[in-house]
């Protein structure tokens, strides 16, 4: 594995909640700088929510990080959808395997209940964010300058980014027209049962 000393020397420092300090995009150009090879090509891979079933191919091998973090937030989504599912009395989808990493998604369960019992569904996104950093702490060793720690700085940049782009204003007016359409559609159903 190797180390980024003078890059991740350079690095801007990241804070849960504050603005990001640069983008992915500017990330991963002056990550080209420095890496090359299958370490490059993992960065670019690495995404929070990968659509994958594990990491994505780039990753496997190469980033325990990588591999732990994706067994969490697989583990942490199917938690999530079972803990929806049974509010919303639907069966609930079966545990992903935990596959690397299983002794730190015991917690799992606990973390995504925190999150879905959020007072608004913005807390709970904040919830989501606070348990991926987390997450990635618990899997990021103690070197600040290998590629584990450039690795996760690249996902919590990803999670900077997403917090930036919610706008409880846009959100909350969503919501209300979402709402408001549905209860037109319902208002408009004829329960009686007689044809209209």
């Amino acid at each position: 594995m190797s180390h980024y000393y003078y890059f991740a020397a350079t690095l801007p420092t990241l804070q849960f909640g504050a603005a990001p300090p640069l983008s992915s995009e500017g990330f991963l150009e002056r990550c080209s700088r420095f890496a090359s090879g299958p370490e490059l090509e993992a960065l670019r891979a690495a995404v929070l929510a990968s659509p994958f079933a594990g990491p994505p191919p780039a990753c496997l091998g190469l980033s325990p990080l990588l591999e732990g973090y994706y067994a969490w937030e697989r583990a942490f989504r199917a938690a999530l959808a079972r803990l929806r599912a049974a509010r919303l009395g639907r069966a609930a989808p079966p545990p992903p395997p935990l596959g690397a990493g299983g002794s730190v998604l015991d917690s799992v369960e606990a973390q995504a209940r925190a999150a879905a019992q959020a007072a608004s569904p913005l807390e709970g996104e904040l919830a989501v964010e606070r348990e991926r950093w987390a997450a990635i702490q618990s899997f990021l060793g103690y070197d600040p300058f290998g590629f584990e720690a450039v690795a996760a700085y690249r996902l919590r940049l990803q999670s900077l980014e997403r917090l930036a782009s919610f706008d409880a204003e846009r959100g909350d007016a969503g919501y209300r027209g979402v709402y408001a359409a549905i209860l037109g559609a319902a208002s408009a159903i004829d329960l009686s049962g007689d044809p209209q």
